[in-house]
């Protein structure tokens, strides 16, 4: 699934004040690699600028003229009124209440919808708000639309502001909510209203992981469903890929006379888990290059927080994987590339390490081989770590072979019994064997080499 001219979707979080709109949407944003937009917010900052000013909602002209001279930005999690950062300034009841007064007037939708419009143009982005899906952005690929109980709520309000250390009564939040409520359902401009197409998630009775699992599922589902231009080997084809492996390669082979040995052991078609030590930032793309397929790649999500850059990576078939903790999520993701029939490749060692160290692997690369049942092939990428170690700058010019060695199977694992655990340990320790073997043959070809290149020196 994806947006106009092959960009990555735009996913919209409607609901009612308090019900979980902003936690959830951060956090799938968050999982997805994507820029995630509190449009609530950047009305809150248009408030807070009427109440420093003492102006009143009502007078429109005085209003509209103070309007055009304030400037409300998004950096990242903070929220920037005229350059001040007022983050924690907006989210008072005080706040709230004038919140819901002015978006009902003209002169402040028209000042904002068209920032949030032009800040989700480039997809890849979660908007959280009231009328993101109905009016912002009406054709959205994904729509959600959050509710809860009015008592669960406002329980949850109550908390978040103790835990600002603003003291509230239950009544009167439960109050303030309730009549929030009525003045953005009945507004004449954008009331709050689900969206035809929205997919409905009440939170009443469920943790944020589970709203988020549950989203996920659904955009991951719509991924699978989407149609597009797909390779040979049937996985889902990216031009940008395509445009920029030849180059890629190119420059690879000038800068880092790259050799790739045994890419045939690679298959021409179906499923494929490629597995590779990972000791440089180059190790993605000098894969790539060494292979004849398009590869989709796991990487770490701060990746994807870095402004146009993430967005590159990921219309590159990276997709985001958090290294703290399980996620299945990004297990979810790559178990589909797989069903896709398409080439992954992952980097079990989990994390960037010195040049000719092997570490084990982490779980998540045996469950992955074992769960999916598709051909492992290792990879063993020898110099990268010396051309562009951790902790360097810039890259220096340095030999670099990648070797593919003959394709591993753990289907046999995946069918029998035993504690799954130990299964997913087991194939971790076999990958790192496989790529610890193919280290010693470029090792052992190197030592062959030395006399010839000593006697040609001579």
């Amino acid at each position: 699934m994806r947006g106009a001219e092959g960009r990555e979707p735009v996913i919209t979080v409607d609901g009612p004040a308090a019900a979980g709109k902003s936690t959830v949407g951060r956090r799938l944003a968050e999982r997805l690699g994507f820029r995630f937009i509190d449009t609530g917010a950047m009305y809150r900052a248009l408030a807070l600028s009427v109440d420093a000013a003492g102006l009143s909602p009502d007078d429109e002209a005085k209003l509209r003229a103070h309007l055009e001279g304030v400037d409300v930005r998004l950096r990242g999690d903070r929220l920037l009124l005229d350059g001040r950062d007022v983050t924690a300034e907006i989210r008072t009841p005080r706040i709230s209440e004038l919140t819901s007064r002015l978006t009902r007037l003209a002169a402040v939708r028209e000042k904002i919808t068209p920032l949030q419009r032009r800040a989700a143009a480039a997809g890849g982005v979660v908007l959280e708000g009231r009328d993101t899906g109905t009016v912002v952005c009406p054709d959205a690929e994904v729509k959600f639309y959050m509710d809860a109980t009015l008592d669960e709520r406002a329980r949850r309000r109550q908390a978040e502001l103790r835990a600002r250390g603003l003291e509230a009564d239950f009544g009167t939040v439960r109050g303030e909510i309730g009549r929030r409520d009525v003045q953005d359902t009945t507004r004449a401009l954008a009331p709050l209203r689900k969206a035809d197409d929205a997919i409905e998630v009440d939170t009443s009775e469920l943790t944020i992981e589970q709203v988020v699992e549950r989203m996920l599922a659904e955009v991951e589902r719509r991924r699978g469903c989407r149609a597009e231009g797909r390779a040979a080997d049937g996985a889902p084809m990216s031009g940008l890929y395509a445009f920029a492996k030849p180059v890629a390669a190119a420059l690879l082979r000038l800068f880092f006379r790259l050799e790739a040995k045994n890419p045939d052991h690679v298959p021409s078609r179906g499923p494929v888990l490629l597995v590779a030590n990972h000791s440089s930032f180059l190790d993605p793309p000098l894969v790539g290059a060494a292979v004849s397929r398009q590869l989709w790649f796991l990487a770490k999500v701060e990746l994807f927080r870095i402004p146009l850059f993430g967005t590159l990576i990921r219309r590159l078939n990276a997709r985001p994987v958090r290294r703290q903790g399980p996620d299945p999520g990004a297990l979810r993701t790559a178990l589909r590339v797989l069903e896709a029939e398409g080439a992954l490749l992952i980097f079990p060692e989990g994390t960037r390490g010195e040049e000719g160290v092997l570490r084990p692997a982490k779980t998540g690369a045996g469950m992955l081989a074992v769960t999916s049942g598709a051909p492992v092939v290792p990879v063993y990428i020898s110099g990268s770590g010396r051309a562009w170690p951790r902790g360097r700058r810039f890259f220096r010019p340095a030999r670099i072979t990648v070797v593919f060695g003959p394709p591993l199977s753990f289907d046999g694992g995946r069918r029998a019994g035993g504690h799954r655990r130990a299964q997913y340990e087991a194939a971790g320790r076999e990958m790192m064997a496989a790529i610890a073997r193919l280290k010693d043959s470029v090792a052992a070809d190197g030592a062959r080499l030395k006399p010839r290149v000593h006697a040609q020196i001579q």
